[in-house]
């Protein structure tokens, strides 16, 4: 018996090929849109990483002539705490504390550590701000340590301003905080500090253990219309 032969299949008819179409070309005017958009961003960039190097180089006369353009292009977003060729790094870690109180000392919250907060804001952040790199830092260093001697006495006309703007801002961490220890943000009258400076070890000898040394701003009336020390009926700070 014989075998039925098999037909070849048909072939499968392939899709009519579509032509391509013509690309429409670009509007001139979006070509020039791009166009000034790069040259502006390169300019800015061109301008922004002039500005840089004339602030962190030595000074010459080119960072003298245009010393207020380039203040007011770097400071306070793009300051650099060192210089091209000389660095100058800190030497000291601060630590800065402080505590608030209701009128004549009648409930007095625990210190706050006011550099760890700002620490906790930066660790793992890979884009830190710079108010908690650098304000409260420089309010005590470049602020109040500058314009008041040792014992807490202004040395200049802007002494009391440097001291309210270190008071506002250790307000502005403290009161989201004192509630819960005793001091509703509105009764805070009071306040004190507590700057412990610790000298870094020099690089020969890194493990040397320094010794801090502590400083205590006396409890001052927080509003900046009132400057009185203590209580006027007698009390005192526990």
């Amino acid at each position: 018996m014989s075998e039925p032969i098999e037909e070849p299949a048909a072939p499968i008819p392939e899709p009519p090929q579509q032509e391509p179409r013509p690309q429409t070309p670009r509007p001139w005017w979006s070509r020039a849109v791009l166009g000034v958009a790069v040259l502006g961003i390169s300019l800015l960039a061109m301008y922004h990483l002039t500005i840089t190097f004339l602030t962190n180089s030595p000074t010459n006369t080119v960072s003298t002539k245009f010393a207020t353009p380039i203040a007011k292009w770097v400071y306070p977003w793009f300051e650099q705490n060192w210089r091209l060729f000389a660095p100058n790094p800190m030497s000291q870690n601060f630590t800065i504390e402080a505590r608030v109180s209701t009128d004549c000392y009648s409930s007095v919250t625990p210190w706050y550590n006011l550099s760890q907060m700002d620490y906790d804001t930066i660790l793992h952040n890979p884009f830190p701000g710079h108010t908690e790199q650098n304000e409260l830092r420089r309010a005590w260093t470049d602020g109040y340590a500058a314009t008041h001697d040792d014992n807490d006495v202004p040395t200049s006309d802007r002494g009391d301003m440097m001291r309210q703007y270190l008071v506002n801002i250790a307000l502005e961490r403290i009161k989201p905080r004192s509630a819960e220890d005793g001091v509703a943000p509105n009764k805070i009258e009071n306040i004190e500090f507590r700057v412990t400076t610790t000298d870094i070890a020099p690089a020969e000898t890194p493990n040397q253990v320094q010794q801090p040394s502590v400083h205590i701003i006396p409890w001052r009336q927080v509003s900046a219309d009132v400057v009185s020390y203590g209580c006027p009926n007698g009390s005192v700070a526990p």
